[in-house]
């Protein structure tokens, strides 16, 4: 009989453990990190042109190929605007959201072949030949998306801000922009200036904020580039309480005025949306 309750409790216990195993297996599926994999391009002298249409084309085909197999959820076309783009390495990125986690092995050169003959060409080196002869790739680098609300459309404009964090400050600074500078983003929306709001950092798993020389990228998308240029507008004690009801104005600037005295701007960047395949998933911060 004694035998009969102790395997009775051990197979309850072995059940108890199998579900918290499975909850919290559910738990890391659904805080999945968001990946998003950056190209940096230069096109060759005389073929800026040339290859604007090309990345419209032949390159958004590959993009929209993998969209429609599932491995990724948008791919696009940026390029760098002026002032930046003079005396820049670079002038064009490609830019890929996966939807799962990327792999660190190169893609089947198969599934490559078939996409490009899918898109037109003879064979998949025929492509690249034709890309290689119109830019050339620099480097790659991954990034995680830790927020991301609004569109994104052909013809928009991001401006990128990256800002460096005392490392002692980066969990307080993540809350911040999740309570206050999110929301805040969102209720501009309704004037039709600004389109979207996220935040990326540097990928853990392949590289640290210090060394890549950030800790936070913001990134807004504007209609235009007169948008753009013209702001967003001025963060009022009216919009603040609409945007974020319940909570103190005064609080807030405080807040911002202490966090500011622990970052440092590093590179502001503006960016002409070329061509867009898919569309980038909306992410909410982990709490």
């Amino acid at each position: 009989m004694l035998q009969q309750v102790l395997t009775r409790q051990a197979l309850r216990s072995m059940l108890g453990g199998m579900a918290v195993m499975f909850v919290a297996s559910i738990a890391v599926a659904q805080t999945q990190p968001h990946y998003v994999g950056l190209t940096y391009i230069q096109t060759l002298p005389g073929k800026a042109d040339e290859f604007r249409k090309f990345a419209s084309t032949e390159m958004t085909k590959m993009g929209q190929m993998g969209v429609d197999e599932g491995t990724i959820h948008a791919y696009y076309i940026l390029r760098l605007t002026a002032p930046y783009a003079i005396g820049s390495e670079y002038n064009y990125v490609q830019a890929v959201w996966y939807t799962k986690l990327p792999s660190l092995a190169p893609l089947d050169r198969s599934i490559w072949e078939a996409r490009a003959k899918k898109a037109g060409h003879a064979s998949y080196q025929e492509y690249l030949d034709k890309r290689d002869s119109l830019a050339k790739i620099l480097h790659s680098v991954w990034r995680v998306s830790t927020a991301r609300i609004g569109e994104v459309h052909p013809g928009n404009y991001l401006r990128s801000a990256n800002y460096q964090v005392d490392r002692e400050y980066r969990q307080e600074m993540a809350r911040f922009l999740q309570e206050y500078t999110m929301p805040l983003a969102k209720a501009r929306f309704s004037t039709g200036k600004l389109l979207g709001w996220g935040v990326t950092r540097p990928a853990a798993a392949t590289t640290s904020d210090d060394e890549a020389g950030f800790s936070f990228s913001v990134v807004t998308v504007s209609k235009d580039s007169e948008a753009l240029m013209s702001g967003p507008g001025a963060i009022t004690e009216e919009l603040f309480k609409s945007a974020v009801p319940g909570k103190s104005y005064a609080a807030y600037l405080n807040e911002l005025n202490r966090l500011n005295q622990h970052r440092k701007s590093v590179m502001t960047r503006i960016y002409e949306v070329v061509a867009l395949a898919g569309t980038p998933p909306e992410v909410t911060p982990a709490n």
